[in-house]
């Protein structure tokens, strides 16, 4: 059984801090429909928030805002991303509270069973939460589904399936690259990104 959780999504400008200039304008808008995410087809991979990306990608000490609901803008901290439940983040500059809001730095944060990370994974995760780039490698959409493993991420659009457990392995297609892990710590209580990108975002040129 798979459910929707991404019905409509815009980054806008968030309510906390300032968003940079490719996040002033809507990311992405998607209408959940039949258990599948119509969201236009190449979002990614033929845009130039990627080449912007490359400059502005998320760096160890910022922290994350929601993308969007009733906390858009807002720093997201541990007890907000629940078990199996995808999250869709920006990182955020910590001094500046400035959010990041392109969608090529769109990220997913979800929590799973610490017996679910393999052991290479670990020490990338902070108590079983885990991040990665939200932007699916086949056509660029959203990763946003709930599944019924869960940890699994899915995405609506074509069904593509990664393991968050596993380094973003792809486990069912159309998608053929894993998504890029970002590590993450919690440090004074607050989650906070520890390292960087661990490979390319969005689907193959």
């Amino acid at each position: 059984m798979v459910k929707n959780t991404f019905s409509e999504v815009s980054a806008d400008v968030p309510t906390t801090g300032e968003v940079d200039g490719v996040g002033r304008r809507t990311v992405i808008r998607a209408i959940a429909m039949s258990g599948c995410c119509l969201a236009a087809s190449g979002l990614i991979s033929a845009s130039p928030a990627i080449a912007q990306a490359k400059k502005v990608k998320p760096e160890p000490g910022q922290r994350f805002a929601h993308m969007a609901g009733d906390k858009e803008g807002q720093l997201v901290v541990p007890d907000d991303v629940k078990l199996g439940k995808p999250l869709l983040a920006y990182p955020m500059d910590a001094t500046t509270t400035q959010v990041h809001g392109s969608r090529a730095n769109l990220l997913i944060l979800m929590r799973l069973n610490e017996t679910d990370l393999e052991e290479t994974m670990k020490p990338h995760a902070a108590s079983g939460i885990v991040a990665y780039s939200g932007i699916c490698t086949h056509e660029g959409c959203p990763i946003s589904g709930e599944h019924e493993n869960p940890r699994m991420a899915l995405c609506n659009c074509h069904g593509s399936t990664f393991d968050l457990g596993a380094n973003g392995k792809v486990i069912a297609g159309p998608a053929t690259r894993r998504l890029a892990m970002l590590p993450v710590a919690i440090t004074d209580g607050t989650l906070v990104v520890a390292g960087k990108l661990n490979g390319p975002i969005g689907p193959p040129a």
